[in-house]
C-alpha cells in the first residue's frame, strides 16, 4: 500500500502511453511541483460525475500511477506537462488536504504476464503499426500482448468510459476480447481479419 496525490480528469491515461496536460490550479501546481522534485508519481482517475475543478466529483476506482517525464512554460503563462502511465492501481481509501488536494492510499495492480499475442490476435500487432507508424518508437513486434492492447486503446478513438472498462480489466485475453468486439462494431478491421484457430 502506498500514498499517492490524485488529478481527477475526464480522460483515461493507461500504462506505458503518454498525457499533455495544462496545469493552472494551484493544488495541482504545487502537486506537481512536488513530484518533480522527489522524482515522485501522481495518480490519474476518471471522473464518472462532475468537474475537473470541483472538490467532490466522482471519481473511478481504478487509475493509472503517472510520472512527469517533460514540462514547459507555456506562451500562455500555464505549465504544460508531459505524464508517462506507469502502473494500474486501486483506491482503498482517500481524503482531502486542506487546498483541494486528494490524497490516496492506494494498492498497485498486477499487469497480466502474457507476452505473446494468442493467434486470434495477431492482427492487433500489425493494426499497431499501421495506426500508430507516426506517434510510436518502436515496432509493435517489440512490445508485449498487454503492451500492445494498452497503446490500441489509446490510439483509437475509443470514449472514456469504454476505455476505462479496458483499464479495469486484468486478463490481456479478456481485454482484447471486448477491443476486439469493439474493432468489428467500428468497421477497423473490415480489412484485417484475425487469423484463422483452426
Amino acid at each position: 500500500m502506498t500514498e499517492i496525490p490524485l488529478f481527477p480528469l475526464k480522460t483515461v491515461l493507461l500504462p506505458g502511453n503518454l498525457l499533455t496536460l495544462k496545469i493552472f490550479e494551484p493544488r495541482y501546481l504545487d502537486m506537481i511541483a512536488t513530484c518533480m522534485r522527489e522524482e515522485s508519481v501522481f495518480g490519474v482517475v476518471l471522473i464518472r460525475d462532475g468537474e475537473e475543478t470541483s472538490l467532490d466529483s466522482e471519481i473511478c476506482t481504478i487509475g493509472t500511477t503517472a510520472r512527469i517525464s517533460d514540462w514547459e512554460h507555456r506562451a500562455d503563462g500555464l505549465l504544460g506537462i508531459t505524464a508517462s502511465g506507469e502502473a494500474r492501481f486501486a483506491i482503498e481509501d482517500r481524503q482531502l488536504q486542506h487546498d483541494g488536494l486528494a490524497i490516496a492510499r492506494v494498492r498497485l495492480l498486477e499487469e497480466s504476464r502474457t507476452v505473446e499475442v494468442p493467434d486470434q490476435f495477431h492482427y492487433m500487432r500489425d493494426l499497431l503499426d499501421h495506426i500508430g507508424a507516426q506517434q510510436m518508437q518502436v515496432s509493435a513486434d517489440e512490445l508485449t500482448f498487454s503492451e500492445i492492447l494498452y497503446r490500441l486503446v489509446y490510439l483509437l478513438p475509443l470514449d472514456a468510459d469504454l476505455k476505462q472498462r479496458l483499464l479495469e480489466i486484468p486478463e490481456c485475453g479478456d481485454r482484447a476480447t471486448i477491443l476486439h468486439a469493439e474493432l468489428i462494431r467500428l468497421g477497423i478491421i473490415q480489412y484485417v481479419k484475425p487469423e484463422s484457430q483452426g
